[in-house]
């Protein structure tokens, strides 16, 4: 044996994932397509700002950024993860850390007394964190926050409190990047993750709806190869996978974990159960198991 290597969900080498902010009017709209083309998100709100009628002058744009009631959380965001962004949009590096907790806190405490979910993703207001701020969410339960800091590339994140995406919807080589996604395969046999973000209430700015559209038309289209979730939803998966505990010859394989993970043996796909314990060397007979 080789090479042992996670595969997403059913055993699909790639996944995608949409993040959008400030629970916008828009996010109605956007949420009808990603649900025409079965594609999942998770969309970050501020409590504070939830029913705001608003306009606002937003990169040259007069712009509406009225937002999502809160007694329609449940039904707008049906199927979809709501995650935090502060109860006031704070840029959190300006404050001391009482604060920081206070705007997690909040917002976390009163999207769950609305969704009755649980909060525990975050996207950083305007972008900016800093070592503070990331030891404070940690502390706070929030188990994974994403930044604005775009890599375009497909990499899964080793720290997922500095999560990068991999783009925003407005990258001039938005498509491109989706085909080098669909079309082909690492080098190493590594998943590859697809991590846009953006905020909907944009679109409606540039008119440019199509653009969105025809990204998800697209990926559509390899719906059998990509695992489609939400933030929360990779998260916990690839946490699952790093659970996983190997035997010294690298023969058997337990999964710990609540959920069923599938693994990459020699290019081979084996998916390991919840709480069991398999062989996972090819054409070998493991002592007190079955030959895999």
């Amino acid at each position: 044996m080789k090479f042992i290597q996670m595969a997403f969900v059913d055993g699909k080498e790639k996944a995608f994932t949409t993040s959008y902010d400030d629970g916008v009017l828009q996010d109605q709209r956007l949420i009808d397509l990603m649900n025409t083309y079965e594609i999942k998100g998770t969309f970050n709100l501020n409590a504070d700002f939830l029913g705001r009628v608003e306009r606002a002058w937003i990169d040259g744009f007069d712009t509406d950024v009225s937002t999502v009631r809160s007694e329609e959380i449940n039904k707008v965001y049906c199927d979809h993860e709501i995650a935090s962004h502060a109860f006031t949009h704070m840029k959190l590096t300006s404050v001391d850390k009482a604060v920081i907790s206070y705007q997690i806190v909040e917002d976390r405490k009163k999207l769950e007394r609305y969704t009755s979910r649980i909060v525990n993703g975050f996207a950083y207001p305007f972008g900016v964190y800093d070592d503070e701020v990331v030891r404070v969410l940690n502390n706070t339960g929030i188990q994974y926050a994403r930044t604005v800091d775009n890599t375009k590339q497909f990499s899964i994140p080793v720290d997922f409190l500095r999560w990068n995406p991999t783009c925003h919807h407005d990258e001039k080589a938005l498509m491109k990047l989706a085909e080098d996604f669909c079309e082909k395969v690492d080098l190493f046999g590594e998943p590859w993750l697809f991590y846009l973000w953006g905020h909907a209430y944009e679109f409606d700015q540039k008119k440019n709806w199509n653009v969105i559209e025809e990204l998800f038309s697209y990926l559509a289209k390899y719906k059998r190869n990509i695992w489609f979730a939400t933030n929360g939803e990779i998260v916990s998966y690839v946490k699952a996978y790093r659970q996983l505990q190997f035997s010294i010859d690298g023969s058997l394989a337990y999964n710990p974990t609540a959920l069923d993970i599938w693994i990459k043996v020699d290019g081979i796909t084996k998916r390991i159960p919840s709480g069991g314990c398999m062989c996972i060397t090819p054409g070998k007979l493991c002592e007190g198991g079955n030959k895999e």
